[in-house]
């Protein structure tokens, strides 16, 4: 599933971009889409750096029913002038006992600022398609979580350079 396609088919003004909060579904009685968020120190005691780490949950409005259910999400521009290109979340099944699937993942910053997020249902009793679209402002920081690692890898790569041009020296 294309979500910038899916965007596209579900809004009702042509003019309307994605922005946070906006979240457009085919079947309101089918499912119930929602993305929570919370900010993470990858490495012990460094609080600065952070990462994003994303739960989203599809929740069956149609309980017993079974279905499979399949995630995406993209990045997407402040100006919804660009929309990424869709990857895949996670997918499960809604059976006569469970309604609500989840798939998390840590979101690796760049710098688009806003997160698509979609929900597929294919129900098995031939009842049409649940879709529904999300966007949510990422949470943390961006263009901080990374930046401890580049710079790691700047003084050690300095490090092993001025190592290497004085045993080539030494040699000569």
């Amino acid at each position: 599933m294309d979500i910038a396609g899916l965007w596209r088919s579900l809004r009702t003004d042509s003019a309307e971009v994605p922005r946070p909060g906006v979240s457009r579904q085919t079947d309101p009685a089918g499912l119930s889409l929602t993305v929570s968020q919370f900010c993470e120190a990858p490495v012990p005691l460094v609080h600065r750096f952070v990462a994003d780490h994303v739960t989203v949950t599809v929740t069956s409005n149609r309980p017993g029913q079974p279905g499979q259910v399949v995630m995406g999400g993209n990045f997407n521009s402040a100006g919804g002038n660009y929309q990424g290109p869709t990857w895949p979340i996670g997918d499960g099944q809604f059976t006569s006992t469970t309604s609500q699937v989840q798939a998390s993942f840590v979101l690796i910053p760049i710098r688009w600022p806003y997160l698509g997020v979609y929900a597929q249902v294919t129900w098995q009793d031939g009842t049409p398609d649940s879709l529904a679209v999300t966007y949510v402002e990422i949470g943390c920081h961006p263009p901080i979580w990374w930046q401890w690692l580049i710079r790691i890898i700047a003084v050690t790569s300095r490090s092993f350079e001025n190592k290497t041009s004085r045993g080539a020296n030494a040699q000569k």
